[in-house]
């Protein structure tokens, strides 16, 4: 299993006291027009809106300093809280929530697919020999309080020599609040790979989460044109965490990552519980080694 360095989690988790804020979103405008899929038409930016605006994730590797202008990567942990359950119903579209992977930035292929024989050959829409990676979303759920157990929808991101791609897996984790972080290796119920666009195109993609009863869904396009979907155990299972962050992934240095936007969130209106284990004090990280570690 691929895994960042060290020192490139410093950076993901590492907020510097200039973004001490609790907001779900990064600041600023952005793109607040959705893209059109079935015509590979990038959103159209706009200006920044100080009294709301788009909401994105900016989940770019930096090393500049840490202000509310610039790139940076930090945890966006989305607690359902009761004030951020009423924030959410509020959203156009509720109960579906909203997506668009806007920018990819990976570096060439790292890793192969190998069988005894040599390259595996898979079905059209996964990579086919090296290939990168990066998980940027957990959305965790969990029973009532007279169950036990946790099951977790997390998205990577995949790309190699022919397209990018997108793996949507159905994971039952080995304990509670759980992450890709922790280090522990949970169970994969399910797992389905869809193939975004070919080498050499980067027209934003658009996608929708929705919990519906006992369904965990992942819509893809806009509208809609399919939808991945996971059973919970019951109707009893509810959402309890939404995690926007690369938790898991190949090594990436300056200028790689991902950027995420969410187009019916307004700024301001989510708590985040991402940890920041920096504080206020600590020195501004430095990009990670390319030459830095590549196995787990």
């Amino acid at each position: 299993m691929r895994a960042f360095s060290p020192l490139t989690l410093c950076l993901l988790l590492a907020a510097g006291p200039a973004l001490a804020g609790s907001d779900f979103c990064d600041s600023g405008g952005g793109k607040t027009e959705p893209p059109d899929d079935s015509a590979g038409v990038s959103a159209k930016a706009s200006p920044t809106d100080p009294s709301g605006g788009s909401c994105e994730a900016n989940m770019i590797v930096t090393n500049q300093a840490q202000t509310a202008g610039n790139a940076y990567w930090r945890l966006r942990d989305l607690r359902y809280t009761s004030a951020n359950m009423e924030a959410l119903k509020g959203f156009p579209g509720w109960p579906e929530l909203p997506l668009c992977l806007e920018e990819v930035h990976l570096p060439s292929g790292t890793a192969s697919l190998r069988a005894p024989s040599g390259v595996i050959d898979p079905p059209i829409g996964e990579p086919a020999g090296p290939y990168s990676e990066s998980t940027f979303l957990e959305w965790a759920f969990q029973p009532d309080a007279l169950e036990i157990g946790e099951r977790v929808l997390a998205l990577t991101v995949m790309v190699d020599s022919r397209g990018t791609y997108l793996r949507a897996d159905w994971l039952d984790p080995p304990t509670r609040d759980w992450s890709y972080l922790n280090g522990a290796t949970p169970r994969t119920l399910s797992s389905r790979t869809v193939r975004l666009y070919g080498s050499g195109q980067a027209a934003p993609r658009r996608f929708t989460l929705l919990h519906d009863g006992a369904f965990v869904r992942v819509g893809l396009g806009l509208p809609v044109s399919e939808w991945i979907s996971f059973a919970l155990p019951n109707a009893q299972w509810h959402p309890t965490r939404l995690r926007n962050g690369l938790v898991k992934g190949s090594p990436l240095t300056r200028g790689m990552g991902l950027r995420v936007g969410w187009p019916s969130v307004s700024l301001g209106t989510l708590d985040s519980d991402g940890p920041d284990p920096s504080g206020p004090g600590q020195p501004e990280p430095e990009p990670p080694d390319p030459s830095g570690p590549h196995t787990d």
